[in-house]
């Protein structure tokens, strides 16, 4: 921005030389030191010079931008952009970093594993329930026979019996209807394997078949009131164990709400909200347990 000052006193300076001087007053008086140095080098200045001259009479100077002490240019910005392992989780503040689980009480996870176990062991063991104090090729094979060891079967050792079971002497397979049938190895098992079934505690009568030596013929005995009371009292065992899984399950959940209100890291109501839903979960788990208890009692009376 030009100088007001300075372009009066040049306009004035011009005019006073191209002024005719007085015989009294010379031009030169009007002139200041340093134009009069340079009129004295050059006689004859021109107007850009003495403009130049003029120009010194200014005493404010030139507006300078106030230099910062680091420039903008050596700030260095952060780096704006998505994270490198997108899967991470950014957490909003440090109460929740690495505890998502512990600080959401709508997190069942160990709360339906719970469950889920409690009723997978139910329905295993209302399986085998149903069976107890019937005849089944599972319970057949697991009965126990004794065999003599002698001569080379003894290794070198002494003659000796030795008490296995059925299974592992023997294959036992459905035959069709209410028989079953046990095939022997050797012929040498077919007399202890005879001792074992007819000793045992489901009254069976075996015998060979007249067709093949190896294979016993076992009629199976029909289901009495007592076989049923006693797998009745089985099932509601399993039940009640069920039941007490599903109700552990319920108190680990309500533990860690109780920790998160100590701890203050869920608000009261959302608390209350998550400890309905938990309810209503464990509900349909127990119900669940009851209908398939239900249903094994059911089908024992068949």
């Amino acid at each position: 921005m030009s100088n007001p000052g300075a372009r009066f006193v040049s306009q004035s300076l011009l005019q006073t030389l191209k002024a005719p001087h007085s015989a009294s007053r010379p031009a030169r008086a009007f002139i200041c030191r340093q134009c009069r140095q340079l009129l004295a080098e050059k006689p004859s200045p021109t107007s850009t010079q003495l403009v130049q001259a003029a120009r010194l009479f200014s005493t404010s100077s030139a507006f300078q931008k106030k230099s910062s002490a680091s420039s903008k240019s050596a700030r260095s910005s952060p780096e704006v952009g998505s994270p490198k392992n997108k899967s991470a989780h950014i957490p909003d503040n440090a109460a929740t970093r690495n505890k998502d689980a512990e600080v959401d009480p709508y997190d069942f996870t160990d709360l339906n594993e719970g469950l889920a176990t409690a009723m997978a062991r139910l329905k295993d063991a209302l399986t085998k329930t149903r069976d107890a104090g019937r005849v089944t090729p599972e319970n057949l094979g697991q009965l126990p026979v004794e065999i003599n060891i002698k001569g080379k079967e003894a290794h070198g050792g002494s003659a000796h019996k030795e008490r296995v079971k059925i299974q592992d002497l023997a294959s036992v397979a459905p035959k069709g209807g209410r028989t079953l049938q046990v095939f022997a190895a050797e012929e040498a098992h077919v007399k202890p394997l005879l001792s074992a079934l007819a000793s045992s505690q489901h009254s069976l009568v075996p015998a060979v078949d007249s067709n093949n030596p190896l294979c016993i013929i076992v009629p199976i005995p029909p289901a009495t009131a007592e076989t049923r009371a006693q797998a009745k009292a089985e099932a509601k065992k399993c039940f009640e164990r069920a039941s007490n899984d599903v109700r552990n399950a319920r108190g680990d959940q309500q533990k860690r709400h109780r920790k998160m209100e100590l701890e203050k890291l869920v608000i009261k109501d959302e608390l209350r909200k998550a400890h309905k839903q938990m309810e209503e979960v464990v509900r349909k788990a127990q119900d669940e347990v009851k209908k398939v208890y239900e249903a094994a009692v059911k089908s024992l009376d068949a």
